[in-house]
Order: C-alpha cells, then structure tokens, then sequence
C-alpha cells in the first residue's frame, strides 16, 4: 500500500527521496511513513492505514510540482491534507508538507 504513495510521487518527479533527501538539489520530494491509524473489528486489525508526510523543497514559490502532487495523490485514491508551507532560512528553500492517509 505504500508503494501507492511512491508510484504517484514518481509519477511527479524522478527526484523522489524516502526518509531523507540529504544532498538532493531542488526541487526534490521526500516522503515517510509516521504512524498507522488500522481499523479494528472484533479486535482483529481490519484495515491497516498509513499516515505520513510528503515534503517538497523547491527554490520557486509557484512550483508546479505542488498541483502535480496533489493530482498525482488524488489519482492514486490517497487521502492527503496540505499541512504547511514554510520559507527555510538556512537553506533559502520553500518547504510544503502534505500529511497523507492510506489503506
């Protein structure tokens, strides 16, 4: 299931990085796993969802990789809200955060 995430951000990019991008050039994707929010019945693990985050770094502030991602996410049935949008000093890159759901 967590190759859905995967396949949809490289859909986007080639430049897809998971847990880290340390040493990538912008704009890259990171994304990772957090946590899991399973659904239980009869307390059996009925369905097992995925929580996590997707980060794009990029220098450019309308970076069309931001509607490629949420296309690209909603194509592929993932639940996802935008978290945040922060300008990082030390780097000078605009960081956007997606938290993603998936089963």
């Amino acid at each position: 299931m967590l190759d859905r995430v995967k396949n949809a951000l490289r859909s986007c990019s080639s430049n897809v990085h998971h847990y880290s991008g340390t040493g990538a050039s912008a704009p890259y994707i990171v994304w990772a796993e957090d946590s899991r929010n399973d659904h239980y019945s009869e307390n059996h693990h009925g369905e097992k969802v995925w929580s996590g985050t997707i980060d794009l770094f990029s220098k450019d502030e309308d970076d069309p990789l931001r509607d490629q991602i949420e296309d690209a996410l909603d194509e592929a049935g993932i639940s996802w809200y935008l978290n945040s949008v922060q300008y990082e000093d030390d780097t000078g890159l605009i960081h956007t955060e997606w938290v993603f759901e998936v089963s």
